[in-house]
């Protein structure tokens, strides 16, 4: 059907008269005109065909033959085309969720190290509680930073280019902040701005992370599978804290504070090389897509993503897009106080040593992980047998949001055991987790072309959220010589968050 039409003619005239098809043809063989008018008729059908399929970008031009040019799905039987011109058919959850996985572990590695160093580190260098919350805030500077720009470039770029150069970035970043608490540095009195701007580069470079993922998860997973993939993802995300506090008191009771951030950031090196490796690119920009399009995506998807790119202001324009930045608020304002405050808590309201707080707080990142899986699990078991989708994500938030609320207004008053406040702490983060089928998985229902952007965008309200925070949460401690105000002022904000998400989330898609 895509030869070209004179072509087609000569050949088929040919085909008929050849010698020694006289005696079946002699009498029915059509003159040369009347196979020119069939032939032209066939290839007028054909370009009506054609048309839609080049409008999407599945097919590309060629002088006056047209050839195939990408695939507009993906799976194991042809899926994306990458860059080296060779599909993708290798399982998305292994060359994908799985290495996505594995670069989040070690983001939340090298994030949540300094959780654990900051107690050796202010006690050398004298910080007191509410400078120790402006340093730990000062990752989330960078990270929010990078937040929309890192959506931006995984939608244009792939989400596989955008968080290799930001494994780069952050692990080498990660590696040299002993250099800002060095002998030269110290005795210039420059001590506390350069370890705020080293933690800034490691926030910028992690940055990048999860609006990559969100992209590499909406355009190679299926949409039948979202939640799953985002749930594994999030699970090597929150096992990252797990290493890290598993890690971070053992290697620095042997080898010190400093060589914690050596190896830490070196580590980011092979993982990087294995990432290049696995990890498929997105289909090259000549079919006029700006992203891979998901597993089982069809023609209608591909003629969505030729269309020219959302504005953020068009993006905030929708009452969904503000359920999800809200809920992103509280959730972040929450995750970033448990993440770099735990075990704070565990030293100075429980008791505990350095190395029995950081082995306790791995109990709430051990249920997190495993939650993280099960929520995607049990959403997209939930929309596979039929339930509306914005019924599961809204059911779903508010079980994330108000178990944690009680837990924590337990946890607030006074005289419990260390056993009854790490049950407690561990019901609240762990039950945070289901909101990754949440309101996580609702930014790609909402706007599925926009994925990397629209995770950019809410995570940079997050950020700011997060900020405030752990900054917040310092001088709290600092004036009440306790952590009661704070679970409770989080408290509230997860039953505000819930009201607001009830009233605007929806399940379908907003943006085209």
């Amino acid at each position: 059907f895509f030869f070209p039409a004179d072509a087609a003619i000569m050949l088929i005239h040919r085909q008929l008269h050849r010698p020694g098809h006289g005696l079946q043809y002699a009498c029915h063989a059509p003159s040369i005109r009347t196979v020119q008018a069939r032939v032209s008729s066939v290839h007028n059908k054909c370009q009506e065909f054609r048309q839609p399929l080049q409008q999407t970008g599945r097919y590309a031009h060629h002088g006056r033959s047209t050839i195939k040019a990408n695939s507009s799905s993906a799976g194991a039987v042809g899926g994306p085309i990458g860059d080296d011109g060779k599909a993708f058919t290798g399982n998305p959850f292994l060359r994908v969720v799985l290495p996505t996985a594995l670069a989040l572990l070690l983001c939340n590695m090298d994030r949540i190290c300094l959780s654990v160093a900051i107690i050796p580190m202010s006690a050398e260098f004298g910080w007191p509680a509410s400078l120790q919350g402006v340093i730990q805030s000062a990752f989330l500077w960078g990270y929010m930073a990078t937040q929309l720009l890192g959506g931006a470039l995984a939608d244009k770029y792939g989400g596989k280019r955008v968080l290799a150069a930001g494994m780069l970035w952050f692990s080498l970043a990660s590696a040299l902040l002993p250099a800002a608490l060095s002998e030269p540095v110290v005795a210039a009195g420059l001590t506390i701005p350069a370890v705020i701007a080293a933690r800034c580069a490691v926030g910028l470079g992690e940055g990048v992370a999860l609006p990559s993922m969100n992209n590499l998860v909406a355009n190679f997973i299926p949409k039948e599978a979202k939640a799953k993939g985002l749930g594994m993802c999030f699970s090597g995300f929150h096992t990252g804290n797990l290493a890290g506090l598993i890690l971070s008191p053992l290697l620095l009771v042997t080898f010190g504070w400093r060589a914690l951030f050596y190896i830490f950031g070196l580590v980011g090196l092979p993982l990087l090389a294995m990432w290049l490796a696995v990890v498929p690119d997105r289909p090259p920009a000549s079919g006029s897509s700006s992203a891979a399009q998901a597993a089982g995506s069809t023609a209608s998807a591909a003629a969505a993503a030729a269309k020219p790119a959302t504005s953020v202001w068009t993006l905030m324009s929708k009452p969904a897009t503000w359920a999800i930045i809200i809920v992103n608020i509280v959730n972040h304002f929450g995750y970033f106080i448990y993440l770099n405050w735990m075990p704070s808590y565990f030293v100075k309201a429980l008791g505990f040593d350095l190395r029995s707080s950081s082995f306790m707080a791995l109990l709430p990142w051990i249920v997190m992980a495993l939650g993280s899986s099960l929520s995607g699990m049990l959403a997209d078991s939930l929309v596979a047998r039929g339930v509306n989708v914005t019924t599961v994500r809204k059911a779903v938030q508010t079980v994330a949001f108000l178990v944690p609320a009680v837990a924590l207004l337990a946890l607030s008053q006074p005289g419990l055991s260390p056993q009854v406040a790490v049950g407690l702490m561990t019901a609240a983060l762990g039950t945070t987790s289901l909101g990754q089928a949440g309101f996580v998985a609702n930014m790609s229902d909402i706007a599925p072309r926009q994925s990397g952007q629209m995770f950019g965008l809410c995570n940079t309200f997050g950020s700011l959220s997060g900020i405030v925070g752990v900054t917040a949460v310092g001088y709290i401690v600092e004036a009440t010589h306790s952590f009661s105000a704070v679970f409770q002022l989080t408290a509230s904000l997860y039953v505000i968050g819930t009201i607001v998400w009830l009233l605007l989330a929806t399940g379908e898609r907003v943006f085209d």
